[in-house]
Parts: structure tokens; C-alpha cells; sequence
């Protein structure tokens, strides 16, 4: 047995603790940093000749200040398992930022967190499981194959403080012999450390579950109590219903309405819609966008931690005594925004054709509405979350009837099709979110007779299609594209709810020219709906100044 063993031994090399740390930091610096060093080229151009002594003090800079993080935990027993999870994780990062472009910061592991099993199964492929084995299970087998030589305590320790300390003098000594690019280059590319894979990531997991664990102590915050209804609701012989739809994934850019080359909405091109050609969204992910839109915080002020555990348009609008419904057709839910009113989980209905075992498609709205419609006599707001362009794999966002442009890109990889497949997919995402909106407008003009009828209809963010090597969303707002932050928004209304809230149609139409964005749906709303309360704002509602101009003797018109 003694002898099996020492023959084992044999085939198994010997390192010591250290010349192993920098194999590991030059293995993850090279292979799982190829993001970081094409943004980092696209920023300083490393291919001339000029710039390679920066590259080169990059790249030292880089595996000497890993060498001394990894140092700190190169303990018996404790370093092996360290390394084995900082490779795993170094790989599955380097996998989806090379393939989809993102960046692994605390927003996109909250939508991780929040997706589920059928959400992240449109994210597997061949390629993952292929990248996985080659860049993270290969480098385990051979941590776990090789012996490393530890020292006795006292020893050990004493050459780990050695060797951190060479290893910040050489992190130095880099930064110091090319200070002048150094400076320039992180100076006007501050976003560059975002790319740096693993230890962005890593510090991006502490700090959300640092905020986290804080926000589980904080209690909700109410807000609105004194909402009321405004005199103009008593005087109403109607009841108002408002349709939000709250899309997902759909970009302005390739908005038929906003102008795009391809004619992407003519449903709606012939329904009377305002288009607001100018909206840009709170957040470049869901889990961003959705709180904040229905918060009254604003971009500028939104804190994360602080909408999820306060209440929102929702609540002020039920207090007010406004029935309020969340339809959801989102695996990753209402981020929280519908826990204190009605929701249907609308894929819970398994329509025949419209839903399989995973999702539905957004026409499950339509079904089962004229009952939701005349549900009751009092005003009502529907909110409707669709799955509108969810990438990567579009083409199950729509049915067969609307591929209206191809060839399609039918993968859920972006690198497996050209761009113009993943573009023409694209197209028909949005092509079918023209059709749904459509045909909730023609619902909602069913009820002319009985009711004032509008819909507002905004995506929650954009979408990336490979520009400059871009792809999905969830990019960091400071620095993210404009095709991730520029949203589609369109709203109507009825004739007879202009009238009746003594809207202006011409003043309308004016105030599609304005910018505006997520930050202004709030107040809209409760103010379309008659709602007052100390927390209305006058000042970003949409149509508060075409509701003066209406009640000063502009009478809208049929």
C-alpha cells in the first residue's frame, strides 16, 4: 500500500506555496482577463509599438497585485479550496462578459439572485459547458493534482510577509516606471476596473450582500397617507381605467414610431398614440428600472435599498381608493413594487398555443381582459409586465406569424448568428410588443360607452445588439450606451378621458417633444387617475399643464 502510494507521489510535482500564487494570478490575468485587456487596447491602444511598455507594466501590475491577495490566504488546508472557487469564478465571469459583453457589478447579481430556473436556462449553451471545462475544471484538476511544499508555521509566515511585501513593491514599481499612462488612461477611463476579472466581481458580491443583510432591518416606509381624490373624480359620471404596461428589454432605436429604418410599429402608427420620441429609463436592468419608475425618487436621488422597502405609486394609488391590479409575465417578478396589491402570475394560466411549461407569450394578456375590464365600478389601474424583447433568445419572445424579418438568429448565443439574424430577431420582438399594445388599446375602446379609457405603455430599459462589442443590458449607467437607457415610451387616451380630465390634445402633442423619462411616471399617473397627496409633483406629471390648459377654456375635442 506504502508502496502504491509513494509511486502516486512520483507522478505528482512539487511547487512551493508561492511560484504557485504566480502561476495562478499569470493564469487568471491572461486567460480569464480578455475582456478587461480588449477594453483596455480600445482605450490605449497596447497593439503599437509605443505602448507596450504600459501593457507590460499593466500586466505585471496586475498578477503582482493578485499574487499578494491570493498571499493573504495561503494557508494549509485553507489555500487548495481558495483557489479551486477563485478559478470557478474567474471562468464563469470571463464567460459572460466575453460573450454578452456585461459587467458583473452588485445590480446584475441582484437579477441573478431574482432570475429563475427557467430564465437562466436560456442563458446554457454547448459553449458554456465547453469554456467551463476548459478554463475552470481543467485548472482545478491540476490544483488538485500537484503537492505544495508548505513551510512550518512560523517560517511560512514569515516568507508569506516577504513576499506580499516584494509583491506591492513590484505592484508599485509598475505603476511608478509608467505613472504618466497610468494616470491618463484610468483618469478618462474609470470604468476600465469594472473589467478586471475576478476581484470586481468578488467586490461587487460583498457589497450586495453587505446592503443586503442591512436591508433586512429597515422597516417600510409609508408614503402618500393623506392621498385623497381630487374634486374632479366626484364630478365624474364615468369611471377611469388605466392600462401601465411596463415592457421589457424594447430600445428606442429600433422603434418604428421614433423613426427606425424598419417599419417595427404600424399597429400602433394608426391608433392615435403619443410617442414620446425622447424617454430614457431609470436603470439599465429590471431590477433597477421597475422600483424606480413606480418610486417617487427620482435617477438622480434613487437608492436602491430605500425604494425596496418603501411603498410606491401602488400604494398611494389604493389608499386613495383607486382598485389596483399587477398582471406578471416575468420569471424574475415584480421586483417587489406589487407585494401589497392583487397580482396574477399570468403563467400560471397555461393557455393552450400562448404558454408552455416555462413562459408565455405576451398575448396571455389579452385573454381573460374584458372580464378584468368590468370587474367592479369604480376607477381602475391594471399594471401589465410583459416579457416585451427579453433576450438572449428573441425569438421565443414571439409566435411564428410575426418573423416578419429574417433570417432569424434562433440561439441564445449572439456569436452563433450574424448580426443582421440577431437584429432581425430583435425587429420581431418589437414588432409583436406593437401588436400587443395595439390590441389593449382596441380593448380598451370597447368600453368607450361606459368608461374613460388610456394606456401608457414604457420599456423598462434597452437592449445592446453588438455595438462596440455590447450585448443584453445591465451595463453601469454612468457608462452604459445610450442603446441600453433610451426606451420607447408611448401613452393614449381616449376622447372621452380628455374630456372629462380637461386635457388639451394639442397641448399633448407638444409635450411628446419633451424629454422625459421613468421619473415622470409617477405623478402622471396619479394625476391621470385624479389622485392628489403631498407627494404629487406637479412638476414631472406629463399632462399637468395641458390639464390647466384644458380647465382654462381649451376644450378638447372628440
Amino acid at each position: 500500500m506504502s508502496d502504491r502510494r509513494a509511486s502516486t507521489a512520483r507522478f505528482r510535482p512539487r511547487i512551493g506555496v508561492h511560484a504557485f500564487t504566480l502561476l495562478v494570478a499569470l493564469f487568471i490575468v491572461a486567460v480569464d482577463n480578455r475582456e478587461f485587456w480588449q477594453q483596455l487596447d480600445a482605450a490605449a491602444h497596447l497593439t503599437e509599438i509605443s505602448n507596450w511598455p504600459f501593457a507590460i507594466a499593466v500586466a505585471v501590475f496586475l498578477v503582482a497585485a493578485l499574487s499578494f491577495l491570493m498571499s493573504l490566504f495561503a494557508w494549509r488546508y485553507l489555500y487548495k479550496p481558495f483557489v479551486i472557487g477563485l478559478l470557478l469564478i474567474a471562468s464563469v465571469v470571463a464567460y459572460f462578459m466575453t460573450t454578452y459583453g456585461v459587467v458583473i457589478d452588485d445590480t446584475m447579481l441582484a437579477n441573478t439572485v431574482e432570475t429563475d430556473s427557467a430564465e437562466a436556462a436560456g442563458l446554457f449553451s454547448l459553449a458554456l459547458v465547453w469554456h467551463l471545462l476548459i478554463t475552470g475544471v481543467l485548472p482545478v484538476v491540476i490544483v488538485l493534482w500537484v503537492r505544495l511544499d508548505y513551510r512550518p508555521f512560523w517560517r511560512a509566515l514569515a516568507w508569506r510577509l516577504v513576499f506580499a511585501l516584494i509583491m506591492l513593491g513590484v505592484a508599485g514599481g509598475a505603476i511608478g516606471a509608467q505613472y504618466k499612462s497610468f494616470s491618463l488612461v484610468l483618469r478618462q477611463n474609470r470604468d476600465l476596473r469594472m473589467f478586471i476579472n475576478p476581484t470586481y466581481a468578488i467586490y461587487s458580491a460583498s457589497q450586495f450582500l453587505t446592503r443586503s443583510a442591512e436591508a433586512e432591518n429597515i422597516p417600510l416606509k409609508h408614503i402618500g397617507q393623506d392621498a385623497t381624490r381630487t374634486s374632479a373624480a366626484g364630478s365624474r359620471a364615468r369611471r377611469k381605467i388605466l392600462i401601465v404596461v411596463v415592457g421589457e428589454t424594447t430600445r428606442a432605436a429600433n422603434w418604428g414610431l421614433n423613426g427606425y429604418e424598419r417599419d417595427t410599429t404600424p399597429e400602433l402608427a394608426v391608433r392615435g398614440v403619443l410617442n414620446f420620441g425622447d424617454a430614457h429609463s431609470c436603470g439599465t436592468s429590471t431590477s433597477v428600472s421597475v422600483p424606480c419608475m413606480f418610486s417617487p425618487l427620482t435617477r438622480k436621488n434613487y437608492d436602491e435599498y430605500e425604494a425596496r422597502h418603501s411603498e410606491n405609486l401602488l400604494d398611494v394609488l389604493a389608499r386613495a381608493g383607486v382598485a389596483v391590479h399587477w398582471q406578471e409575465n416575468q420569471a424574475g417578478g415584480c421586483k417587489g413594487v406589487c407585494e401589497r396589491v392583487p397580482t396574477e402570475n399570468m403563467r400560471a394560466r397555461r393557455i393552450e398555443g400562448v404558454c408552455d411549461a416555462d413562459h408565455c407569450l405576451d398575448e396571455v394578456f389579452l385573454h381573460g381582459l374584458s372580464a378584468s375590464l368590468d370587474d367592479g365600478k369604480g376607477d381602475l389601474v391594471i399594471v401589465m409586465h410583459t416579457m416585451g424583447s427579453h433576450g438572449p433568445a428573441y425569438y421565443e419572445r414571439y409566435p411564428k406569424d410575426f418573423a416578419v424579418f429574417g433570417p432569424e438568429c434562433r440561439s441564445n448565443r449572439p456569436a452563433d448568428c450574424s448580426r443582421a439574424e440577431l437584429v432581425n430577431s430583435y425587429d420581431n420582438t418589437v414588432r409583436y410588443v406593437d401588436h400587443i399594445v395595439a390590441s389593449l388599446i382596441d380593448k380598451l375602446k370597447t368600453r368607450a360607452d361606459a368608461a374613460d379609457t388610456a394606456l401608457i405603455y414604457l420599456s423598462d430599459h434597452g437592449e445592446s445588439l453588438g455595438e462596440n462589442g455590447l450585448y443584453l443590458h445591465g451595463f453601469p449607467y454612468m457608462v452604459a450606451p445610450s442603446e441600453q437607457t433610451h426606451i420607447p415610451m408611448v401613452a393614449w387616451l381616449s376622447p372621452g378621458f380628455m374630456r372629462d380630465s380637461g386635457l388639451a390634445p394639442a397641448c399633448l402633442a407638444r409635450a411628446t417633444g419633451e424629454r422625459v423619462s421613468q421619473d415622470n411616471l409617477f405623478d402622471t399617473v396619479l394625476g391621470l387617475m385624479d389622485v392628489q397627496a403631498t407627494v404629487y409633483d406637479p412638476a414631472e406629471d406629463l399632462f399637468a399643464n395641458c390639464r390647466q390648459a384644458g380647465a382654462n377654456g381649451q376644450k378638447p375635442a372628440d
